[in-house]
C-alpha cells in the first residue's frame, strides 16, 4: 500500500519542478522582448561606431542621427526605447544576457570582415615565447550592479612556468553611459616563489585598448596569477539609467625570459711584431770621402 502511495509521487514531483519554472514572469508586453532588444543594440553600437573618427560637436550630431536611425528601421520610438532601457537595467541578469550574445556577434562580425580568429587586434610581443594563460570568455559585459560588476581569474602556476616569466594583459574598453561616471578597473597580482605580491593596478574611462604588464627582474619563480576586472557605481548618478562596461579580446599572456646565448671565446691571436729596421754597418773613410764617379765616355 505504501509502495503505490509514492509511486504517483515519483511522477508529481518532476511536474511540480516543471510548473515552478514555467510561471518564471517574464518580459512585459509593452517592453521591447530580449531578441528584438538584441538586434535593436546591435545595429546601435554599429551606428556609434561609424563615429569614432569624428570630432566634437559633428560626432555628438552624428551619433544622435545614426541612432534615430536605427530605431527608425526597427520601428521603435524614442520613448519605448528609453523605458525598455529603463526595465533592463533594472533587470540586470536580462541585460547582462543580451550583451552577453552582443559581444559574441560582434566577434563574428569581426571575423567576417577579416579578422584573425585567434587575435583580432594584433600585438607583437617580441621577447621570449609567450602563452595566453586566460581561460574566461574574452569577450566580457560589467554592470555596476552585484553580482555583474566585477569578474576574477586566478591560476595556479604549473612546471611550465619558469623563474622570470612576466605577464602582460591587454584587453580593449568600450563604455555605455547614459550618465555618471565611468570608473573602471583592472589588477593583475603576481605571487612570487617568496611569498611576495607584485600588484599592478589601472583605472579606464575611456573607449580605448589598455596594457598592464608585471615585470619580473629578480628572476623568481611564480605560484599563482589573479586578474580582476571591476566596475564602479556612481552614488551621485541615476540608478534606472543605463551604465555598462564591456571588454572585449582579454588577453592574459605568459612570456618566458630570453636565453641569452654565451659568447664563445675567440682564438687568441699570436702578437704581431712591426720587424725594426736592421742598421747596415758604415764605413766611416767611405762616408767622409766618397769615391769620385767616373765620367761618361
Amino acid at each position: 500500500m505504501k509502495g503505490c502511495i509514492l509511486r504517483p509521487l515519483r511522477f508529481l514531483c518532476p511536474l511540480c519542478v516543471l510548473c515552478i519554472l514555467s510561471c518564471k514572469p517574464g518580459v512585459p508586453s509593452h517592453i521591447i522582448q530580449p531578441d528584438d532588444m538584441e538586434d535593436i543594440l546591435f545595429d546601435y553600437h554599429i551606428a556609434e561606431a561609424m563615429t569614432v573618427t569624428d570630432d566634437g560637436d559633428a560626432r555628438q550630431y552624428n551619433n544622435r542621427l545614426y541612432r534615430l536611425a536605427v530605431l527608425k528601421k526597427h520601428g521603435v520610438s524614442q520613448a519605448d526605447f528609453d523605458s525598455s532601457m529603463v526595465y533592463y537595467t533594472r533587470h540586470a541578469d536580462r541585460l547582462h544576457a543580451i550583451y552577453q550574445n552582443l559581444a559574441q556577434r560582434m566577434a563574428d562580425e569581426a571575423l567576417a570582415w577579416g579578422a584573425d580568429a585567434g587575435n583580432i587586434n594584433t600585438v607583437s610581443f617580441a621577447e621570449g615565447d609567450t602563452t595566453n594563460i586566460w581561460t574566461l570568455d574574452n569577450n566580457l559585459v560589467l554592470f555596476p550592479h552585484p553580482p555583474y560588476n566585477m569578474v576574477s581569474f586566478f591560476t595556479q602556476a604549473d612546471s611550465t612556468y619558469r623563474k622570470g616569466d612576466r605577464f602582460i594583459m591587454i584587453f580593449n574598453t568600450r563604455f555605455l553611459y547614459q550618465d555618471g561616471v565611468k570608473d573602471g578597473m583592472a589588477q593583475m597580482a603576481v605571487r612570487f616563489d617568496n611569498d611576495s605580491v607584485g600588484v599592478r593596478i589601472m583605472r579606464m574611462s575611456t573607449d580605448s585598448p589598455f596594457r598592464l604588464e608585471m615585470p619580473n627582474n629578480d628572476s623568481l619563480g611564480i605560484k599563482s596569477v589573479r586578474a580582476v576586472f571591476y566596475l564602479g557605481r556612481d552614488q551621485y548618478s541615476t540608478s534606472t539609467t543605463m551604465k555598462m562596461m564591456m571588454l572585449n579580446n582579454i588577453r592574459l599572456v605568459r612570456c618566458h625570459p630570453v636565453k641569452k646565448e654565451k659568447e664563445e671565446p675567440q682564438p687568441q691571436q699570436p702578437e704581431r711584431r712591426t720587424p725594426s729596421p736592421v742598421s747596415l754597418p758604415v764605413d766611416s773613410d767611405s762616408a767622409q770621402h766618397p769615391k769620385p764617379q767616373k765620367a761618361a765616355p
